[in-house]
């Protein structure tokens, strides 16, 4: 083992065995990529984890946003995980150089990437066989290799089709989702990220006690209500108030 790596959590790792619902109150988000902190790319993943893990009854208590650097993605991955009941990861699993997130769940679990067959099968079968679009070209070997490598007791859960999904939303779903231990690896591409998450959240998570939430809209300015939600605020500190100005 290596030392400051969380341990696989043995409910997580029970419940993918079963094929049950990971039991989970609170939830982090690790958005990868470069195209973000430069600014070539404009986030909208987070957006939609918050939304689905919402619905589900899941608490999203922390984003954190890094670039594609093995160490920096190792280290927010050990501290998310010693800390949240869920980790999503968003980015970095693509078959270029950069593409690195795959590495630094393995590192982060003191484990290594080992070739996965199911993998392997998944991608051939989805990208460059039956069903494959008509002028698909085939893969480099290079590129399947580096795919189908995970790490090491990461498992690949399936998800029902979405009612009503087409597209890329559609094709998103036949994918497997990676699962090591209570850490989900989810593609960065807003389309597949957002058709994940969603199934993610509907089949494979249990989530807390549902939350409520009321809205009132009113014409008056805020400074002047701001004494008011002020008060309520202090007198029922069990309840969230604000406004969204």
């Amino acid at each position: 083992e290596v030392a400051g790596a969380p341990a696989l959590s043995p409910p997580a790792e029970a419940a993918a065995e079963a094929g049950e619902l990971l039991a989970a109150k609170t939830a982090a988000l690790l958005v990868v990529g470069d195209e973000i902190l430069s600014g070539a790319t404009a986030d909208v993943n987070i957006q939609a984890a918050a939304a689905a893990l919402r619905a589900g009854a899941v608490a999203l208590r922390r984003v954190t946003v890094v670039g594609d650097d093995l160490a920096e993605i190792e280290a927010e991955l050990r501290l998310l995980a010693a800390t949240h009941d869920l980790v999503i990861t968003s980015g970095g699993v693509g078959p270029t150089c950069d593409d690195v997130t795959l590495k630094a769940v393995a590192a982060a679990f003191g484990t290594q990437l080992a070739p996965s067959d199911a993998m392997r099968g998944a991608i051939r079968e989805r990208l460059s066989g039956e069903g494959s679009p008509s002028d698909a070209r085939p893969l480099a070997d290079e590129v399947v290799d580096k795919m189908s490598l995970l790490p090491a007791g990461a498992r690949l859960r399936d998800l029902p089709p979405a009612p009503g999904a087409r597209g890329e939303a559609s094709g998103a779903v036949q994918w497997p989702l990676l699962q090591v231990g209570h850490v989900f690896v989810l593609p960065g591409v807003p389309a597949f990220f957002a058709a994940k998450v969603n199934g993610l959240v509907a089949h494979l998570v249990s989530g807390g006690a549902p939350v409520l939430k009321r809205s009132a809209s009113l014409s008056t300015p805020e400074v002047e209500l701001a004494p008011l939600i002020n008060r309520l605020a202090a007198t029922h500190p069990a309840v969230k108030l604000g406004s969204p100005a």
